[in-house]
């Protein structure tokens, strides 16, 4: 259990040194658009790659269980992100600019809801495999950096308190190391508990927060150039798990 709390914290944790880098203002709008894009390439690989063709491989022929994978994960983030936009106008908006850091709220509700699943799915793994994919990790850790950064400095920007921000964040990585201890327990107690229906959950999540929050405010803020910054994501992340397939 307790390499499965390592391993969580490493790729969850990267989300504070986003946090970090724009509580010091250290990178500029720009520049944190085409972080936010290179992340969003990194995610679409690892949606692809770990998540939907790693349920699919594991649930031997019974693919529609990926598909209500995917359509639960979509339809909760996509009913949670609404639910938290009402919310925030009522509760989040800045006295002076009247805006409710909405973007940042739904990186961060996307955050929680991909990276409690995918925890949860490396704590089961780790049950039947000892070996950690370290192509998965990579991926997770390196796109939680831009969603820590660009989720931040949109809430900053909005007027939210950094003590509320901070809490926030440390929210997300808790729950996350919870999940995987959760999966590691579950892995134990269930020997044919495998996670492809969470693996797909979370990928259903995470296509509708790039769609939604990710994709939209990277090229708001990096320009044209967004789309080579994530074409770069992208092919780092499919490198590494190509080469740990080889």
């Amino acid at each position: 259990m307790s390499t499965a709390i390592f391993w969580s914290a490493i790729a969850t944790g990267t989300l504070l040194i986003g946090m970090a880098l724009a509580y010091r203002n250290l990178v500029g709008p720009k520049w944190t658009g085409l972080i936010l894009a290179f992340g969003a390439g990194a995610i679409i690989c690892a949606a692809t790659y770990q998540l939907i063709l790693g349920a699919a491989s594991e649930v031997q022929g019974s693919y529609y269980l990926v598909g209500m994978g995917l359509g639960a994960g979509a339809l909760t983030y996509y009913f949670a992100d609404r639910w938290v936009d009402k919310k925030g106008d009522a509760e989040g908006k800045d006295s002076e600019t009247g805006q409710s850091g909405g973007s940042g709220v739904s990186i961060l509700l996307g955050s929680m809801l991909d990276g409690v699943p995918e925890s949860l799915v490396l704590g089961l793994s780790l049950v039947h495999s000892p070996q950690v994919s370290m192509a998965y990790i990579f991926a997770v850790a390196i796109s939680n950096i831009p969603q820590g950064l660009g989720g931040t400095a949109d809430m900053l920007k909005s007027g939210w308190p950094k003590t509320k921000i901070t809490r926030l964040w440390l929210s997300v990585c808790g729950l996350s190391i919870l999940a995987a201890a959760l999966g590691y327990g579950l892995g134990q107690l269930l020997a044919g508990a495998t996670g492809a229906v969470v693996d797909s959950f979370a990928a259903g999540a995470l296509l509708v927060v790039l769609t939604n929050s990710m994709i939209p405010e990277s090229l708001k803020d990096g320009g044209k150039e967004a789309g080579l910054s994530l074409v770069l994501g992208f092919a780092i992340s499919a490198t590494v798990a190509l080469a740990q397939l080889g």
